[in-house]
């Protein structure tokens, strides 16, 4: 059944970061038409976020996720949940559901980088760059930076990672 995802892409086609609310509406009402459904809830709470609404959005996330989203929609889920907790202050709680992005979703570059934020906004900023490193020397091909990665490795356990 493609009218659900349709329907979410026509959505997020027609956002406005400067004017977000109908985006909010929009994805209300969709959710009304899909009560229940784990993607029209993640939708809806992505909206809320994008509209700088994120207190509201996150117990949405976490109904999102109780109503059993998956897949791709989950690691993005998990992201976007991870980055709209540390918008509102709740950092380790970030970094915790960032964890589980990446323990259930490894490698996923876009969960180091989330994780990355939230850790120093934790104020764990060596286990960032620890982390950041990692990701660089397992994406990178540079010749220069892979000619110092048995150094580079050590220094990222020194700082945690």
């Amino acid at each position: 059944m493609r009218e659900l995802p349709d329907a979410i892409e026509k959505g997020w086609g027609a956002a406005r970061p400067d004017d977000p609310e109908p985006t909010v509406r929009y994805f209300r009402d969709l959710l009304g038409r899909s009560p229940g459904d784990a993607r029209a809830i993640f939708a809806f709470a992505g909206a809320l976020a994008f509209a700088g609404r994120e207190a509201e959005a996150v117990p949405v996330y976490e109904q999102s996720f109780s109503a059993g989203l998956d897949g791709e929609d989950l690691r993005r889920g998990l992201i976007q949940y991870g980055s709209t907790l540390r918008n509102v202050g709740r950092f380790d709680d970030a970094v915790e559901a960032l964890r589980r992005a990446d323990k259930r979703f490894p490698g996923h570059a876009d969960v180091a980088a989330f994780l990355a934020l939230a850790l120093t906004s934790a104020g764990r900023g060596p286990e960032a760059v620890a982390g950041l490193i990692m990701l660089a020397l397992d994406r990178l091909g540079d010749d220069d930076l892979q000619h110092y990665r048995r150094a580079l490795l050590q220094y990222a356990k020194d700082l945690g990672g």
